[in-house]
């Protein structure tokens, strides 16, 4: 392979702009092969704007002519990302997600399984994990930089999104269209950063408020505690409802804090000795650990989108690993599923939840909101 051939499944919001940018030619070693697209007003839209693609009238239009393309990019709506993973993977092509990678843990991990089976690669879109902050924290954390870790602290409302928001997509922000709110939908990218950065938890102990904000049934804000074995305990706090927002994900080890605000600007306060030295040494009732703040740098945000598809077409061209693959999509939904079991049980739980009395409880929920 001398260039990886794309096929964008679905064409809306994010399908467009992915077609745009390979079409362009924004990204080495992979280039736009064609777009499938349902609608008549797109594919009008598609003949005229993207001369010489393929396009598609629908998923099994696109398998017949599967030759005509290496990657199935898939940017439909997520309750079906898994029925397409599957098709695309038994039909022997590459895939790249949108998030979320699905709906259940099950139906993921099933997806996970067959792509590893016919020797297929699964990306995830995750592109926030792209940004040079987050990049930054990766490598510090890795290094050990805050000795054991203990703490985790992320305020995350930026979500405001007003009635106008929720209506824009019949599916949207609703039981049986998205299979949740808030949680499903914006909060997946920082899950992901956390999981990233800190590990999968070991338990998850969540209270979710549910049209607090609208006029709806799905989950707009939320208060999430994450325990772990090691010690470490974390809280996710999140809204959709509340401005102007905040943005700052805190993280304690035993050598100091690491604050990344706004997903750019990342400090350091550190500790003139570890807290668990000083502990061992101090002989003053009210022993004072100096510490020193600074600020690390980072380069200027690029496009993350852009390094995802780059990253991929160089896994595929030169065994590059993977920025974010399947077994980070399934460890997202594995997140999910039991924030939202642990909301509706109101206990906390281990990880991974009951896969089955997830998916009884979420049923409840869709038939609820018919009523």
């Amino acid at each position: 392979m001398k260039q990886v051939r794309a096929a964008i499944i679905g064409f809306g919001g994010m399908g467009s702009q992915y077609a745009s940018m390979l079409y362009k030619g924004e990204v080495p070693g992979m280039a736009l092969a064609g777009v499938c697209c349902r609608n008549t007003k797109g594919q009008e839209r598609l003949k005229k704007d993207y001369p010489g693609i393929s396009i598609y009238q629908s998923v099994e239009d696109a398998l017949s002519h599967s030759d005509t393309f290496d990657l199935a990019v898939i940017v439909t709506p997520h309750t079906s990302h898994v029925e397409i993973g599957l098709k695309m993977v038994q039909a022997g092509k590459h895939i790249l997600l949108d998030k979320p990678a699905g709906v259940s843990a099950r139906e993921v991990r099933h997806l996970h399984q067959a792509a590893q089976e016919r020797q297929v690669s699964f990306g995830m879109m995750f592109n926030i994990r792209m940004a040079p902050a987050f990049q930054k924290a990766k490598e510090l954390l890795d290094q050990g930089a805050l000795g054991k870790l203990t703490r985790a602290v992320w305020i995350c409302n930026t979500w405001h999104r007003t009635p106008v928001y929720h209506r824009s997509a019949p599916w949207r922000s609703s039981w049986n269209g998205e299979c949740g709110g808030l949680l499903i939908n914006q909060s997946q990218h920082y899950l992901d950063i956390w999981q990233w950065l800190l590990g999968m938890p070991d338990q998850v102990l969540a209270t979710l408020e549910y049209g607090k904000y609208n006029d709806f049934a799905v989950d707009d804000g939320g208060d999430i505690q994450f325990f772990y074995q090691n010690g470490l305990h974390g809280t996710f706090i999140t809204s959709s409802g509340e401005n102007p927002g905040l943005n700052r994900l805190d993280i304690w080890g035993t050598t100091g804090r690491l604050s990344i605000e706004d997903t750019a600007r990342i400090t350091l306060d550190e500790n003139q000795i570890p807290t668990d030295e000083f502990a061992r040494i101090n002989q003053e009732i009210y022993g004072i650990l100096p510490h020193q703040l600074r600020e690390i740098p980072v380069e200027a945000a690029g496009n993350g989108y852009q390094k995802i598809f780059s990253n991929y077409a160089d896994h595929l061209l030169q065994g590059a690993p993977l920025f974010a693959d399947g077994t980070d999509g399934l460890n997202v939904v594995t997140m999910t599923n039991g924030i939202y079991l642990s909301s509706w049980l109101d206990k906390k739980l281990s990880l991974p939840a009951d896969e089955t009395l997830f998916l009884k409880k979420l049923k409840e929920k869709q038939d609820n909101e018919l009523l």
